[in-house]
Order: structure tokens, then C-alpha cells, then sequence
């Protein structure tokens, strides 16, 4: 970090600028990749249930197949 007090008003300005620039646009990337985490989240959890249900599926086979 530079030294701030060698800087003029309007450097200082402009960096300002430039700083809440760069704050707003990764604060954006964030909201966007929290929202692709939730979208693979929705479809992890599907496949889990999808998964259980083959789960219960097999032992009850299994089960038959031991009764027979």
C-alpha cells in the first residue's frame, strides 16, 4: 500500500473509485457462485433420494431373494 498522504485528491479519488469498483464486481462474482453452489446443492439432493430408493430397492431383493 502506498503512502496516501503524497496523493492528490484527485488520485485519491480515482482510487477510491477504482476500489469500490473491484469491491462490487468480486461481492457480484460471490452472490453468482453462492447461486451455483445452491443449484448443485438442489441437484446433489435429488440424487441422494434417487439413490436411497435404489438403496431400499436392493435389500428388499435381497431379502426375497434369502426368503426363497
Amino acid at each position: 500500500m502506498e503512502d496516501l498522504n503524497k496523493l492528490t485528491p484527485i488520485e485519491l479519488q480515482k482510487m477510491l473509485n477504482d476500489t469500490k469498483t473491484s469491491h462490487d464486481s468480486l461481492k457480484e462474482e460471490i452472490v453468482q457462485d453462492t447461486k451455483e453452489v445452491d443449484r448443485i446443492a438442489v441437484i446433489i439432493n435429488e440424487k441422494l433420494k434417487k439413490l436411497e430408493n435404489i438403496e431400499q430397492q436392493y435389500v428388499a431383493l435381497i431379502e426375497e431373494m434369502n426368503n426363497r
